[in-house]
Formats: structure tokens, C-alpha cells, sequence
């Protein structure tokens, strides 16, 4: 039997705290937060008419949405792509965004005691940098651009470390699905695959 030390990343006090935030600057009720399975509602569920009216959080959603960014950035990276998103609509924030936080607001609240684990079980030179890449194709309705997605992690017959993640919308837009991954895995690489390689080496 092999002992493998382990540690966590726990910040259920942040996520509690977004909850509180959310639910003070919103005047809303923690009663009309309802469990839901992903932190994203799907966009196809929208009014035409949601993604141009104003919202009504408009005066204070960067507030709330950036205090949830370090919480995905830091330890929760399956909330980073519906953070990333309304990040991006602070100063044009519309109804759609408005049901877009609470959706995401209701997932933290219900996955507040979620935890990262890492364990290391192994020597060094047992180890190596592990990337994986994907995009999702078109996923933008409203102007078909895909988002890049990577998680990094350093890996071993007994380890598991998550070292960075990356969530991020694309800059045109792609023709295929094979196109959008490809620009995914040049901008994973070069930006945090290869320095992250280079780094390990020396280790």
C-alpha cells in the first residue's frame, strides 16, 4: 500500500460569499435559488428580445460577476466559462445576463462545499505536464465565435496536480469544428503548454 500525501483548494467561504453578494445587491430571496446541474443555461432557452433589452442588474453585475472570477480562476474552473461570459458583458449587461448570474449564482450556492484535490505520489522525474485542449464550435448565437478551453495539470502513476486552465473566447470566426481546435490547441501551447514544459525540465 502506498501513502500519497494530498491537498485541497477549498474555498466554499468565497463561493458562500458570492451567494451573499449576489443576493444582497440583487434584493433577491436565497429561497429563489433553485438546484441546477450546470452552471450555464443554455442560450437556445433565451427571448430574442432578452439579448437587447437592458437588465436589471446593470448598475451592479461587475461586482458581483468579478468577485466570482477569482473564485473560478483560483479553484473552480468548472464555473470559468459562465463567468468568463457575462465578464465580458459588464458594460452592455441585458436580460439575458441577467438569467445567465442567476443561473450561475444558483450552481455556487448548490456546489459551495466543492473542493479542488491534488496529490502527489510520486518522484519527479516520474511526473510529466499533461495538456488537454478542446472548443466548442460556433457557441456564440449571437456572433458564432467558439471558445477555446485547456486544462493543464502535472500527472503520475499516483499524482494529480491541476496547474492552470483557460477559458477563452475566440477572435474570428471558425468554418469547422477542426478549425476552432486547432486555434485552441496553437493558443494552449503557446501560452501556457510550452513555458509550463520548459519550467518542468528545469525542475
Amino acid at each position: 500500500q502506498i501513502k500519497i500525501g494530498s491537498y485541497q483548494y477549498e474555498m466554499s467561504g468565497h463561493a458562500e460569499s458570492c451567494v451573499e453578494r449576489y443576493l444582497d445587491l440583487s434584493k433577491m430571496k436565497l429561497e429563489s435559488l433553485k438546484q441546477v446541474a450546470t452552471p450555464c443555461i443554455d442560450d437556445h432557452q433565451l427571448q430574442a428580445e432578452d439579448f437587447t433589452t437592458p437588465g436589471k442588474l446593470s448598475p451592479v453585475a461587475a461586482r458581483i460577476v468579478l468577485k466570482a472570477l477569482y473564485l473560478a480562476r483560483i479553484g473552480r474552473p468548472d464555473a470559468l466559462w459562465a463567468v468568463n461570459t457575462l465578464a465580458r458583458e459588464v458594460t452592455k449587461w441585458t436580460i439575458a445576463c441577467d438569467k445567465r448570474l442567476l443561473r450561475l449564482i444558483s450552481y455556487l450556492h448548490f456546489t459551495k462545499d466543492w473542493v479542488q484535490t491534488c496529490f502527489v505520489g510520486d518522484k519527479p522525474q516520474e511526473c510529466w505536464i499533461a495538456m488537454f485542449v478542446d472548443a466548442s464550435f460556433a457557441g456564440d448565437l449571437q456572433d458564432s465565435k467558439s471558445t477555446s478551453g485547456m486544462y493543464l495539470c502535472l500527472v503520475g502513476p499516483h499524482t494529480f496536480v491541476p496547474i492552470s486552465w483557460l477559458c477563452k473566447k475566440q477572435g474570428a470566426v471558425s468554418h469547422s469544428s477542426t478549425e476552432s481546435e486547432v486555434i485552441s490547441l496553437e493558443a494552449s501551447l503557446r501560452t501556457e503548454g510550452i513555458p509550463a514544459l520548459a519550467l518542468w525540465e528545469k525542475v
